[in-house]
């Protein structure tokens, strides 16, 4: 899964290519200015880290930005009902990044941040690896908003059930990519047509990426 994550951070620009160079609309994402950049594209990585003294922090990325674009990102992200238990809600302060909440928790919380605002790209890896089926469910139906809003969101997965939201699919094993196609044609040849939130998970060696 190393090489998926390296693939991901070439994608964001967290990393340079050793050739060549990746480009979004035209621009290079490695030397385009981080918080123009956050605009536009929104990251959820495997290991979340979530920055921010309080919930509406960590979601906005620190952007003192509308509130309704807070609360959006996190119904999108099925964490405002439980935002809302907290004792001062939006407001409640979180220490040490946010580890007072569960892994669940915070992978909701991680998933909110990269729906906030009006990103054109999404990139998630592993989104669904602590979530349950309700919360599989949720991220699915979120995949579908973004989808009819003309966002592309890739995604990197071991857990079949969410490729049930994709259109493109390309399985990676040991660094390169082995089949991509159409969803539906890699189903065919490749994988069993997954549940929507299923728990089947494919094995470690054959990670899938999919572009919705």
């Amino acid at each position: 899964m190393l090489e998926a994550f390296f693939w991901l951070a070439l994608l964001v620009g967290i990393y340079p290519p050793s050739a060549g160079i990746v480009r979004l609309d035209g621009a290079n994402v490695y030397t385009w200015e981080r918080s123009e950049f956050g605009r536009y594209v929104g990251y959820l990585p495997q290991d979340i880290n979530l920055f921010g003294e309080t919930v509406k922090d960590i979601i906005a990325r620190l952007d003192n930005s509308d509130p309704r674009k807070i609360v959006a990102a996190a119904k999108l992200a099925g964490i405002h009902d439980t935002i809302m238990r907290l004792p001062q809600g939006y407001d409640t302060v979180t220490p040490n990044g946010g580890l007072i909440f569960s892994r669940g928790c915070r992978q909701r919380l991680g998933l909110a941040r990269a729906f906030y605002g009006d990103p054109r790209l999404v990139v998630l890896d592993e989104p669904n690896a602590s979530l349950d089926y309700v919360g599989e469910r949720v991220l699915f139906d979120a995949i579908e908003q973004m989808k009819s809003a003309n966002i592309t969101v890739i995604i990197i997965t071991h857990r079949m059930g969410i490729l049930a939201a994709t259109n493109k699919i390309a399985i990676m094993q040991g660094g390169a990519v082995t089949a991509f196609g159409e969803s539906e044609e890699i189903f065919e040849r490749h994988l069993s047509r997954p549940q929507v939130a299923s728990q089947f998970t494919l094995p470690e060696s054959a990670p899938a990426t999919a572009n919705t």
